[in-house]
């Protein structure tokens, strides 16, 4: 029998610490030496967490690969032997393999300190839920989850099971965030009055799709694939512009042009979320961190076509703010997508170079009274300022000491898994924890909100409800969870 966690209590906001500690729990070890070795899990094996996994896997054990395609399963576990052979490693450790991760913790929870979760976005939930159920210290991918619901009542659980906890979201240990924040807090732009953000995602097929039933690939258990989602036959998919194949026509097979699974699924609502869902994280987290891990207080949307099953081809939006004690109320924009044959970008500010601005595919501008913060990718690494003048008097403010290095640096930049593992170990807060991921989840889901909902919407977030369209609401949290994985 499989253990299985109550979503319906979790996200009734009133009682969801109680649940989550009223709950049986298997405690790990919680105490560990500074050079000690963890016993990780990984769920979503292959693809990102394949890469997810070689980042702690130099210094800590992998013990159980889960990935609902034993192709990709085992295909994790070569790549993990090669990744030790290379490495020269004495690890003796043989990771077991399977498809459905509640198996997993059913059989290994007594010898696992920590988990990776490294799925698509359907299933960050229930995997990290069934991690914190059992004590498990754990990192889960970006987005936290696909419904601000869900990230809302991760995060209550983890905080009360007190877990070590991270989102991987690479550009939050990196130093050009920060430098961002220490530049703009100390006037080197002057007064910030707007922020401009972009991506050309998505780079899969979104907008109107037709789906067709077809024959499950050998190896994929696709129930485990499916989670907590309704229950469906496996299907393919095209853009829907020609007739429903008939009933007698053969099935379809596919693994991945025209396959949800294993990459595309980013593009469906109920497994993914769309170009905001795959880069959101990324590229607003300097601007969430910069304007004070605060919220928008309205978001206004327009895009294309968007059904109840798909996500837009491009998307606009405009997150409002309010005043704060330190910033004026302003207004940051996000364009994702192609919109009419070309890159769906926002307006270039004049003082960044032309030649610059139309090489980057993704980026990020901040625009100031004074000068322009441009940033041509999307984790904030390595930032400018422009003009070239007030580059150099900006350069000399910090040679002087007059814009100082206020912000901690990470211990491990590039690799937020490996900081969550040392952080484990050595006893400190890995720098996206849930405390500040999920607020960062929240800020980006609210333009998928707003897109789903058709117009702008109000949100209030200590309720955590949208305040001027009471229709809005039925996307905060997932509208239905399937039997087994609740």
């Amino acid at each position: 029998m499989h253990t299985r966690i109550d979503r319906r209590t979790f996200l009734r906001t009133g009682s969801a610490l109680a649940t989550a500690m009223a709950m049986p729990t298997i405690l790990p070890r919680n105490v560990f030496g500074a050079n000690e070795k963890l016993n990780i899990a990984t769920i979503g094996a292959l693809g990102k967490g394949q890469s997810d996994t070689h980042n702690v896997a130099d210094l800590h054990n992998i013990v159980a690969l889960v990935d609902a395609d034993m192709n990709r399963a085992e295909a994790a576990a070569k790549g993990l032997a090669k990744f030790y052979e290379s490495r020269k490693s004495d690890t003796k450790v043989e990771a077991k393999l399977y498809t459905d991760f509640r198996k997993m913790f059913d059989a290994q929870h007594a010898g696992i300190d920590a988990v990776i979760v490294s799925t698509p976005d359907h299933t960050h939930f229930p995997a990290a839920m069934w991690a914190v159920r059992h004590k498990k210290h754990v990192t889960v991918q970006k987005p936290m989850c696909n419904y601000i619901g869900e990230v809302r009542a991760l995060h209550k659980a983890a905080k009360a099971a007190g877990l070590v906890t991270q989102m991987g979201n690479q550009g939050r240990t990196m130093d050009g965030q920060r430098a961002v924040k220490e530049w703009i807090e100390q006037g080197a732009i002057g007064t910030l009055k707007e922020i401009r953000l972009w991506t050309n995602r998505p780079i899969w097929p979104q907008g109107p799709l037709h789906k067709h039933t077809a024959e499950t690939p050998a190896g994929l258990d696709w129930d485990s694939w499916l989670g907590q989602e309704v229950e469906e036959p496996y299907f393919t998919f095209d853009d829907g512009k020609h007739d429903a194949p008939k009933a007698d026509e053969p099935k379809k097979k596919g693994r991945r042009g025209n396959a949800v699974a294993p990459f595309n699924w980013r593009g469906w609502w109920a497994y993914g979320s769309g170009a905001l869902g795959d880069m959101g994280c990324h590229i607003m987290d300097a601007t969430f961190n910069v304007l004070g891990r605060r919220i928008p207080v309205k978001i206004e949307a327009k895009s294309s076509e968007v059904t109840d099953l798909t996500a837009p081809v491009w998307s606009e939006l405009v997150y409002h703010f309010a005043a704060s004690d330190t910033l004026p109320a302003l207004k940051v924009t996000w364009h994702d997508g192609s919109k009419d044959g070309k890159p769906n970008k926002p307006e270039r500010d004049p003082l960044v170079p032309e030649e610059a601005f139309a090489k980057a595919s993704s980026g990020m501008i901040f625009i100031g009274t004074e000068g322009t913060i441009f940033e041509p990718e999307a984790y904030c690494s390595d930032p400018k300022i422009y003009s070239e003048e007030r580059r150099k008097d900006v350069e000399a403010m910090i040679k002087s000491g007059k814009i100082k290095q206020t912000e901690a640096r990470s211990k491990y930049p590039g690799n937020p898994q490996k900081e969550w593992a040392q952080g484990i170990v050595e006893g400190f807060t890995p720098s996206s924890n849930f405390d500040y991921s999920a607020p960062l989840t929240e800020f980006v889901m609210l333009g998928n909100l707003a897109i789903r909902s058709g117009q702008a919407v109000s949100w209030d977030t200590t309720t955590g409800k949208v305040t001027n369209l009471e229709s809005a609401n039925r996307f905060v949290n997932r509208p239905a969870y399937r039997k087994g994985w609740e």
